[in-house]
This record gives C-alpha cells, structure tokens and sequence, in this order.
C-alpha cells in the first residue's frame, strides 16, 4: 500500500491518486506494519528529522537532496540506521537524467580516450531575479541545491576524487 503523509491536505490542488493512503497523521504512516520504506521529500531543513523519525520506527529510508543540513547531522542518521538495521540512502535524481547517462556511456566507450581533468556545472539562467532573494543564504542557494549532483555525478563516474576546484559566485545579492 503507497501511502502520502500531509501535513495540511487543505493546500492540495491535485486529484488524489486512486488506491494510494492519504494521512495526516505522521506516526499512523510510521506505526503501519505494511510500510517498509519511507520516501523524504519535504523542505531541506527538515529531512533530518523526518528520516530519524522513519529510522527510529525501524523504516528503511530515501532522502531527497539535499540529504541534510550538515555532515554531523549525517553521521548520526547513519548511526541510526545501523543500529536500527535499516538502509538509509540519499536519493540522487540527476542520475538518471539523459545527459548524464549520455555522459558516461560514452567515457565508459573509451572513445574519448583517457580523461585528464573533468569541468561540472550547472548554469541557471534566470533573467529576473526573485523578489524573494534579498541575501545570499549557503543552505537555501542554488549551489547548495546543485552542487551536490556535481558532486555525485563525478564520484559516479570517477570515484573519490583527488583534487576538487571551485568557483562560487553569488549574483542575489549580500553573502550572510
């Protein structure tokens, strides 16, 4: 049984999936036997205490990117699941997106020979800039949201790497 915790259906605008559970309820989804895996994708700053939640109640767990706000945040949600004996994993959708399964396709052909230095970016061109984004902030910007799938892809392809190189600049406006 699919079953979607919502914390306020009332600001649902999309039909209900047929034979799909709806709760609003958070521990009834966490206490139900028949769920085994529980898929977090809400607002950033929250995965963490959402996937404790779903690992103290013995559930295997996928989080979205980013997975958590901080390394020590990580380390201790791995622990739990360990201790738990359930599978954590961050879930990394840039993986299957076409250009990047192109990509390593064809360095895995070998037809571009062997690969000396690698450039990854993400350009995200918007012509008008949100009237939300008053300051930069690290954990809510595009680079945080992004760069972890720089990240993955390389360490997909490549393993862990040497050397890494960067370049962050900030267009929306004051660095906090």
């Amino acid at each position: 049984m699919r079953t979607i915790y919502r914390r306020d259906p009332s600001h649902d605008s999309w039909p209900k999936i047929e034979g799909v559970k709806y709760v609003c309820n958070l521990n009834e989804m966490l206490q139900d036997p028949q769920i085994d895996l529980v898929i977090v994708a809400t607002r950033h700053d929250s995965h963490f205490e959402f996937a404790k939640k779903a690992l103290m109640a013995g559930k295997h767990a996928l989080v979205e990117k980013p997975f958590v706000m901080s390394e020590a945040e990580a380390r201790k949600l791995f622990a739990l699941a360990k201790d738990k004996g359930v599978m954590l994993q961050a879930y990394q959708n840039r993986r299957f997106d076409s250009d990047f399964l192109t990509l390593k396709k064809v360095i895995e052909s070998g037809k571009l020979g062997t690969l000396l230095e690698i450039e990854s970016h993400y350009d995200y061109y918007r012509p008008e800039v949100s009237e939300k984004m008053g300051a930069y902030s690290r954990l809510n910007s595009y680079v945080y949201g992004y760069a972890c799938h720089t990240i993955d892809h390389i360490i997909a392809l490549f393993g862990s790497p040497k050397r890494v190189v960067y370049d962050v600049r900030s267009t929306l406006g004051k660095v906090k």
